[in-house]
């Protein structure tokens, strides 16, 4: 079983590469990390407990503040709009987040990861690509890469992710733009280029080092960036081992 990771900028349709990966190009499952994440902040982890340690109890919801333990209980949840004020804000904070939250996470995905490849050796038919699609906005900055036979990542010029942001999410272009911008400052997104060829010297870089092993294009519709993925997964480079 090979373990893929699909990475990509708000806008640039990962999530949607990723279930065509599984849908229509016959791997065996997807792991949506993001989502994972969102575990993490169950209430009565140990990862709310280190949240809170790091930035205070002032980012509990307020039932969950005014406990006599402040908060400390099993039932403390975090208010994810007091944390995500002070995180987005300063990138610092955000590192601080990141650092706390994402070995909670890359846990949880060695679990899912043990459970989709146990599950499917006890099946008696075999997908076409025995591969586990790891889908994660930020995977090229979680330093996970030893999990991963091979790291691709999903591009679109900005004036698509614009476009593909105001329609499905009911953003502004401002607001659009906002997002995309915030994004290119980490690592290995850099400026995206609207030129279908383009690669920004970080992305570039990043391949060079042989982190990412392929950049999907994906400004077009839904059967080119079907073609693109197969062509991709059809590449022996695209894979390390």
């Amino acid at each position: 079983m090979k373990i893929l990771g699909i990475c990509g900028g708000i806008g640039s349709g990962k999530s949607t590469a990723c279930e065509l990966m599984v849908d229509k190009l016959g791997c065996v499952a997807r792991i949506d990390a993001d989502k994972l994440a969102h575990c993490v902040y169950e209430p009565g982890s140990q990862s709310i407990r280190d949240i809170v340690e790091e930035f205070g109890k002032d980012i509990l919801q307020s039932s969950s503040s005014s406990n006599e333990d402040g908060g400390s209980n099993d039932t403390a949840e975090i208010d994810r709009q007091k944390l995500g004020a002070i995180v987005f804000s300063d990138p610092k904070a955000m590192s601080k987040l990141e650092r706390i939250v994402w070995p909670h996470v890359r846990a949880k995905i060695e679990d899912r990861i043990a459970e989709i490849t146990s599950e499917y050796q006890s099946k008696s038919t075999m997908s076409e690509n025995e591969i586990i699609i790891v889908e994660a906005a930020l995977l090229l900055e979680t330093d996970w890469h030893d999990m991963l036979d091979g790291l691709w990542v999903v591009q679109a010029s900005p004036s698509v992710a614009v476009k593909r942001l105001m329609e499905n999410r009911g953003l502004t272009e401002e607001e659009a733009m906002v997002r995309i911008r915030a994004q290119q400052k980490r690592r290995g997104f850099g400026s995206s280029a609207e030129c279908k060829d383009c690669l920004s010297d970080e992305l570039r870089d990043e391949i060079d080092r042989g982190v990412v092993t392929a950049v999907v294009r994906n400004d077009g519709t839904l059967d080119e960036l079907q073609e693109a993925l197969g062509k991709t997964l059809s590449d022996t480079a695209a894979l390390k081992r």
